[in-house]
């Protein structure tokens, strides 16, 4: 079932990974400003703002103040750019981040923000950079989501979620797939969330990264037997396979019959394979992602071109 995102506080989005690189150094920060809530993934640039338009200011949203803004400040009198800031902080951002390390300009919002115990960060890094970033981060954490029972892995750089009733052998195969050359993602429970649009990413649960629960081994530590380059921390889902038992599924011999199936409103081919006794999965599932590359870079679906031709030669003169 779908859910929300839990309320982001500016402590949690602070402490992200992704922000790493960013360097960022907190000038301002108070037990309050650090637990207000960034309620949207997009920026803001508050040009506008500091030029007087205070309506173009977005509730929720961090402020960026780059060059321009800086620039533009530096123009205008003493009492105006003042009074322009004050406005800008008394609005309540639940941060400011100041880029390419301009300690001036962060000095200039510094008292402001202490008052209003708004968070402010410097970072050296260029404008351009720190928006990417931040943005990044904000459309992962901020994103709608979901969690799902299956394995998600790296097939062919294919993202196949496989799917179906427990007992069926997924994690057998997926465990066959790694001995293969291939790179799990999760195991079991799939975290979903939903990026520009219609991207699905899927990623396991912090507690669950990299290991798998097989039967009659336990648990296994996928690193420790087939090393770091056997798992990744997060895979685009592209296609959907789902085991059924075989005495359940029709059969279907010739695959013209397209299904799909939704996430977060977003929809995905699914590919429903039956399970049988003697029957190789893993190599089962190979072929599909196989397949699944050749239809995206525009090859005909061999069985539909076979049953066009067979169906030409029968036709009656």
């Amino acid at each position: 079932m779908s859910q929300p995102p839990a309320p982001l506080k500016v402590s949690q989005f602070l402490a992200d990974k992704r922000l790493a690189g960013l360097e960022l150094t907190l000038s301002v920060a108070s037990p309050v400003g650090l637990e207000r809530p960034i309620l949207s993934p997009r920026l803001q640039k508050p040009g506008l703002a500091l030029a007087g338009f205070l309506a173009s200011l977005r509730p929720g949203r961090v402020q960026v103040i780059g060059a321009s803004e800086a620039e533009f400040l530096k123009t205008l009198p003493e009492p105006t750019r003042q009074e322009r800031v004050a406005s800008l902080v008394a609005s309540t951002p639940p941060l400011v981040v100041v880029s390419k390390g301009n300690w001036e300009t962060a000095e200039l919002f510094a008292n402001f923000c202490k008052a209003h115990e708004v968070v402010l960060a410097v970072s050296p890094a260029n404008t351009s950079e720190v928006i990417e970033r931040l943005s990044s981060a904000l459309e992962v954490l901020l994103a709608p989501r979901t969690r799902i029972h299956g394995d998600l892995l790296d097939i062919f750089a294919v993202g196949v979620l496989l799917q179906g009733e427990s007992g069926l052998g997924k994690s057998e195969c997926a465990l066959e797939l790694i001995y293969r050359g291939h790179r799990l993602v999760a195991d079991d429970v799939v975290e979903v969330f939903r990026v520009r649009q219609d991207q699905l990413i899927g990623q396991a649960p912090e507690k669950g990264r990299g290991v798998m629960e097989v039967r009659g081994l336990g648990i296994i530590n996928i690193d420790q037997l087939f090393g770091a380059a056997a798992i990744r921390d997060w895979k685009p889902i592209d296609l959907v396979i789902q085991l059924v038992p075989e005495e359940t599924l029709p059969v279907e011999r010739l695959g013209l019959d397209q299904k799909f199936t939704e996430i977060l409103g977003v929809r995905r081919p699914l590919l429903q394979v039956p399970v049988a006794a003697g029957r190789s999965l893993s190599l089962l599932v190979e072929c599909a992602a196989r397949r699944h590359l050749l239809l995206q870079r525009g090859v005909s679906d061999m069985g539909r071109a076979f049953v066009e031709a067979h169906d030409h030669v029968l036709k009656p003169e």
